[in-house]
């Protein structure tokens, strides 16, 4: 399945390439080097999940960053990062940029992982299932859909295939490759997930 977009904020080139391996297994990661670059990624693509922002940047701090983006995209889930242990920095970016995390450099793979599945986590409620709705229904195809669809309404193989002009073999094809991708066995199952879901 594919994976939810973490976007990561930090103008020390390596740090963000660390971080950017820490979670390259968990994630689809997205990187900037600057807080102006990163409001432009989040104006062009409105489904990354999390934000991981360095505190300490030239031009525009994570804490400002971090205010916008509360505006920008609400849903989106803002953790910081700082290499600078400052208590005042830490209460700002909770009140102010309304922060679900505070990380301190250097940070250990697991504290990352574990922060950024989190927030992964609560996204997905704040979008009520959005981010799976979004990758199911980037994973079936549009005759897949169709047919799903065609289940929804209680149509048998038979008249799927009269129904769409395909024989029924393609249809037992359709039907197996969306219980594959919505990890169901059996049509009754698939339906009931693609409603949860808003697939159908």
């Amino acid at each position: 399945m594919k994976k939810a977009k973490v976007l990561l904020v930090d103008d020390d080139g390596i740090a963000l390439l660390v971080h950017k391996k820490m979670l390259e297994g968990y994630s689809h990661v997205i990187t900037a080097t600057n807080a102006n670059d990163a409001l432009e990624l989040i104006k062009k693509d409105s489904s990354i999940a999390v934000i991981v922002s360095d505190q300490y940047m030239p031009e525009m701090n994570g804490i400002e960053l971090l205010q916008i983006v509360r505006t920008m995209a609400p849903a989106m889930v803002r953790i910081m990062i700082t290499g600078f242990a400052d208590l005042d920095v830490a209460m700002q970016a909770v009140n102010m940029g309304n922060v679900f995390r505070f990380l301190m450099k250097p940070c250990c793979k697991e504290d990352l992982v574990l922060a950024v599945a989190d927030g992964i986590d609560k996204y997905c409620k704040i979008t009520g299932g959005t981010l799976e709705h979004e990758v199911l229904t980037e994973q079936l195809t549009e005759r897949e859909r169709e047919v799903l669809i065609m289940l929804g309404n209680g149509f048998t193989s038979g008249e799927i295939s009269l129904a769409m002009g395909i024989t029924i073999g393609t249809v037992k094809t359709h039907v197996n490759h969306i219980f594959g991708k919505l990890e169901v066995n059996s049509r009754i199952k698939a339906v009931a997930r693609a409603k949860k879901i808003g697939i159908i």
